[in-house]
């Protein structure tokens, strides 16, 4: 496993998992964990800035996080989830962290997983595809679980051994849980 410290351009871009969770238009934080990780938005304008490119150039995740021998990208929509636009962040952030590390797409493949926080209460249901109605997604849930799976939403379950270890689609407060999971 990598050490995320013995790259500067990691190193320098830590912060608390809540500080990158934070929605600054409507000033809410998707959660309060003081877990140290790396901004990801910060680590992309750095590289592109590095390239003599706008970091317009590209879109990233919100943070990167080490644990228990693994690594995860996160990112945060406290908002409506735009399937293209997360699938973008993943893209371009899975193709940075890998040059910057200097690994291939196999590295990723068994050592990070992609993680989509997402605010149920914020996807408004008239602009939500049927299959994404929280009671639809509740017992599809309950369903996978009962099955030993775990539904994954935005489209984004074709990236599970393509370009991750494993996708997850949790909200917020299921998010909060697996953090506890985490430490305990």
């Amino acid at each position: 496993m990598i050490d995320l410290d013995g790259y500067s351009l990691f190193f320098r871009n830590k912060a608390k998992l809540k500080d990158t969770s934070k929605d600054c238009t409507n000033n809410e934080y998707m959660t309060f964990s003081e877990r140290e990780v790396v901004n990801f938005d910060l680590v992309k304008r750095q590289y592109a800035n590095d390239l003599g490119l706008s970091e317009e150039n590209a879109t990233s995740v919100d943070a990167l996080m080490s644990y228990k021998g693994g690594l995860q990208l996160i990112e945060f929509k406290n908002g409506k989830v735009n399937n293209r636009e997360i699938k973008d962040k993943a893209r371009d952030s899975l193709l940075i962290f890998l040059d910057i590390i200097g690994k291939n797409l196999s590295y990723s493949r068994t050592n990070m997983d992609f993680f989509v926080i997402y605010n149920m209460e914020k996807n408004p249901l008239p602009h939500q595809a049927l299959n994404d109605s929280p009671s639809l997604v509740y017992i599809s849930e309950c369903i996978m679980e009962k099955s030993g799976q775990e539904f994954i939403r935005f489209g984004l379950e074709r990236y599970k051994g393509l370009y991750f270890k494993d996708v997850h689609t949790y909200s917020k407060e299921k998010f909060d849980l697996y953090l506890n999971d985490l430490c305990s």
